[in-house]
């Protein structure tokens, strides 16, 4: 047969077969068109020529079947499509997209992690694909995380298609993921794969990287490269021409070199490569003069060389008297040079504390560094534009003549000033030993830092402050009678100095104790009227440390309050902080810890959960347009789990803690659910509140629980009953499931029921908490009142509004809440004497 025939054989076939196939594609039966994608996707590399009305009718039907509900259709859509996207790029008229779009739409918005690997593996590398690609190194899956850096990123012709923003943003998300297996794979494909594309040299590599830009994410590929090549590290020599011709690139292998085999502890490589003491304060004096002379074209990299020579100087082996003494008189002078960048003030002060004889010895060396700068009249060239100078003229007011001129003897004794300040910053948060066993840091806190506190410039203000706070965490009485500065800085002072101040007064909460922060504040309430303030302020810098300093508190069980908590819970879900990644990314891992870490934490957030909740239903009912916030669902779903007792028992376990784990605290929550929705009628709440019901583990509870439960159930069945089928229908299994655990529990004895029938008649057990619904009092209102957090713009009501109005709706009022309870503790006791007279008279059966 000919080769014409056979190809009109088999394209008739194929023609055939896909107007078959394309019969089955929008089959109701979801194993019919996954069976029909699956061929069309296997068939598809071999497909000649076809007619293009049958072709045009295939890629429409595939279109479809990528939004198919069930995911491994779509994955054999998305397989089939993405053989075609080389070859074709015409758009969609339905919604003008190309394959290429659509199967981007696909990595961006699929549910299903599956899909989005399979479109990673398929999806050609083009400049249109390289930001999504990249983009899925956040991806929520590891495993497509790790996909990114095994197969489109090591498929690169060249890694500098990408640009040093998109290789730095890549390399950082691979080299600091929590999963090692994408950590290894990053590693994998920098060592194996891009080296290839810098002809195998680790310097002309790292020039590529651009290492100066993001020195971090450069060292942190470069531990990973040597760490997956041991051969290079073997292969590495540092001798004499090496540094006396350093670049930017060979200054940082050296650094990371030195910390790697110092990590690894390779002494016989570290004793090769690492020069003497001595040898290295020659090289560090060398690089240092020439960087003072260095125009500013190359002014930056030899600071950048500066920086990690002074970082590889903490490795070295100070045993030498020669040495150390060498490397004493050249840190000095670092310090005292004029226009000395922050960070190699802290590399040189760390140095100083590495050389230094002790504690005392280190704070002398460094308070007389700094008394001899303030003795010093000006500064030679002083330069007001440099990066590193924290001064901005244009803020400045003290300084200037009046004329508006600056005046550069008053600009010089500040920035002399505000050297020393920092320098005395770097000193004090690395000693550790208290203000009176070393005195001579009062001289330093009366001369220096307590007048710079006094300032009218709020960039010494700031930093003075900086400092008394760190004087103030060695010294118990110093932070006691300062406490109520820092409070008056939080209240008054501009948006920095409140961070400042902040943060100050949580270091002396951990340090001292929350009991000597409140006691000098005036009480519990002051404090916490400031940290509402700093949780509900405007900046979201002063949210972040607010929220970050409350969750430190309760995780040590140094801070334990009901409305704090709640007020945590609200601004976590709250639209206002949707947005706010410090806010999120803190309480995402606070609630689990702090929830399954203790028994009383989670009795303290179930307490709030109900309340909580309640309010963000309201405000999710009350969104603006441009507002995001979690549907209520979900947050339900999250209290649920986080009150959960099963989880805490694990962690009970390993934690070796004596508390004893409430294993029905969820019957609580779900008695509080019940009387909420008992008390209203708004079905978007009720429904949120049965779904939650469902979530709750009451398993093992006890009978007065179960029985309290079981009342509630018959209370709402019977005066609120629900009336959408689907929320009714999730109600009754609920109800069941309360009779069938009802109906195994152990039943308590004689004495403990009449027990519990008297308590029931003081009214204590009708709710171990309290009422659900923080509108019921004047006292719950006030409280409710403080909640200003839940503001989400000027027309936005607060929580307290909300509150009120939904009691008007519900129009229940206090009175009618207590009949109601009444009516149910009169029900209770009737049933309590019935199942007495039962019991009678089965024990006169008996006898």
């Amino acid at each position: 047969m000919d080769d014409d025939d056979e190809e009109t054989v088999s394209s008739r076939f194929i023609e055939y077969m896909l107007k078959h196939l394309l019969r089955g594609l929008p089959a109701k039966t979801k194993a019919v068109r996954l069976r029909c994608c699956q061929i069309i996707a296997l068939s598809i590399n071999s497909l000649g020529e076809i007619d293009e009305e049958l072709y045009q009718e295939l890629r429409s039907a595939l279109f479809e079947r990528i939004r198919d509900k069930e995911a491994s259709i779509r994955i054999q859509a998305a397989t089939a499509l993405s053989r075609l996207q080389s070859a074709d790029d015409e758009v969609d008229q339905t919604d003008g997209k190309t394959i290429t779009k659509k199967l981007l739409w696909l990595l961006q918005h699929d549910p299903s992690a599956e899909v989005r690997r399979v479109v990673l593996f398929n999806l050609d590398i083009t400049e249109e694909t390289i930001p999504y690609i990249i983009e899925r190194g956040r991806d929520i899956d590891g495993i497509n995380r790790r996909v990114v850096f095994l197969k489109p990123m090591v498929e690169l012709a060249d890694f500098r298609d990408l640009s040093i923003e998109q290789r730095h943003q890549l390399l950082k998300w691979g080299l600091k993921d929590r999963d090692p297996l994408v950590r290894r794979a990053t590693s994998r494909m920098i060592a194996n794969e891009w080296i290839r594309h810098a002809d195998n040299n680790l310097l002309e590599f790292l020039e590529r990287m651009d290492v100066v830009g993001d020195g971090a994410v450069s060292e942190d590929m470069l531990h990973a490269f040597l760490d997956t090549r041991p051969d290079i590290v073997k292969s590495i020599k540092l001798d004499d021409p090496f540094w006396e011709n350093l670049s930017t690139e060979s200054a940082l292998m050296a650094k990371v070199l030195i910390k790697f085999l110092k990590s690894n502890k390779d002494d016989e490589k570290l004793d090769e490569v690492l020069p003497t003491v001595t040898r290295m304060a020659f090289i560090i004096q060398h690089y240092n003069d020439i960087w003072q002379q260095a125009p500013k074209e190359t002014e930056a990299d030899y600071e950048f060389i500066m920086g990690q020579l002074l970082d590889l100087a903490k490795y070295l082996d100070y045993a030498d008297e020669v040495g150390r003494r060498k490397m004493f008189v050249l840190l000095r002078d670092v310090l005292m040079a004029p226009d000395m960048p922050d960070e190699h003030m802290v590399s040189a002060v760390e140095l100083f504390k590495i050389i230094s004889l002790d504690e005392r010895d280190f704070v002398r060396t460094i308070i007389e560094i700094i008394s001899d700068i303030e003795e010093l009249s000006s500064f030679e060239d002083v330069s007001m534009e440099g990066p590193s100078k924290k001064l901005k003229i244009s803020e400045i007011t003290s300084i200037k003549t009046e004329t508006g001129e600056v005046d550069q003897t008053l600009l010089q004794k500040m920035l002399l000033q505000l050297k020393c300040l920092s320098i005395c910053k770097f000193m004090l948060e690395r000693t550790e030993e208290s203000l009176q066993d070393n005195s001579t840091l009062y001289g330093v806190l009366n001369e220096l830092i307590v007048p710079s506190v006094q300032s009218k410039e709020a960039v010494l203000r700031e930093e003075g402050l900086h400092c008394l706070g760190l004087c103030c965490t060695l010294d118990k009485t110093l932070g006691h009678h300062n406490i109520l500065l820092f409070a008056h800085c939080i209240n008054n002072g501009h948006e920095q100095l409140q961070q400042k101040a902040l943060m100050i007064l949580f270091d002396l909460m951990m340090t001292y104790g929350v009991s000597t922060v409140e006691t000098k504040l005036g009480g519990l309430d002051e404090l916490q009227k400031i940290l509402e303030s700093c949780v509900d302020h405007d900046s979201a810098e002063i949210q972040g440390i607010a929220v970050e300093g409350l969750s430190k508190l309760m995780l040590t069980r140094m801070f334990k309050d009901e409305y704090t908590l709640k007020m945590m819970v609200l601004l976590y879900f709250f639209p206002t902080t949707f947005d706010n990644e410090k806010i999120q990314q803190c309480l995402s891992y606070f609630f689990p810890a702090y929830a399954y870490s203790s028994a009383e934490n989670q009795n303290l957030l179930a307490g709030v959960t109900v309340s909580a909740l309640i309010d963000l239903c309201e405000t999710h009912a009350d969104l603006e347009k441009d507002e995001k916030m979690a549907p209520p669902v979900r947050i339900s779903d999250m209290l649920a789990d986080w009150t959960d007792p099963r989880k805490i028992e694990v962690s009970r376990i390993a934690t070796s803690d004596s508390q004893k784990v409430d294993k029905g605290i969820q019957a609580d929550i779900a008695y509080d659910l019940l009387k909420a929705i008992h008390n209203r009628s708004n079905a978007t709440i009720r429904k949120t509140f049965v779904h939650m019901l469902l979530k709750l583990h009451i398993a093992e509870a006890d009978y007065e629980r179960l029985d309290k439960l079981k009342q509630m159930i018959d209370l709402i069945t019977e005066e609120k009953p629900i009336k959408e089928a689907a929320v009714r229908n999730s109600f009754n299994r609920f109800m069941k499931s309360v009779e069938k655990y009802y109906e195994t529990v152990e039943k308590p004895t004689e004495g403990e029921e009449n027990e519990n029938q008297e308590q029931l008649q003081d009214g204590d057990a009708v709710s171990e908490r309290g009422s659900v619904a923080p509108m019921a009092t004047d006292d719950e209102r006030s409280v409710a009142g403080k909640e200003s957090v839940a503001t989400a713009g000027d027309d936005d009501q607060s929580i307290a509004g909300k509150e009120s109005i939904a009691d008007e709706e519900q129009s229940m009022t206090g009175k009618e809440s207590v009949v109601d309870d009444e009516r149910s503790i009169t029900e209770k006791e009737s049933v309590a004497d019935e199942e007495r007279s039962m019991t009678e008279k089965e024990s006169d059966t008996e006898v």
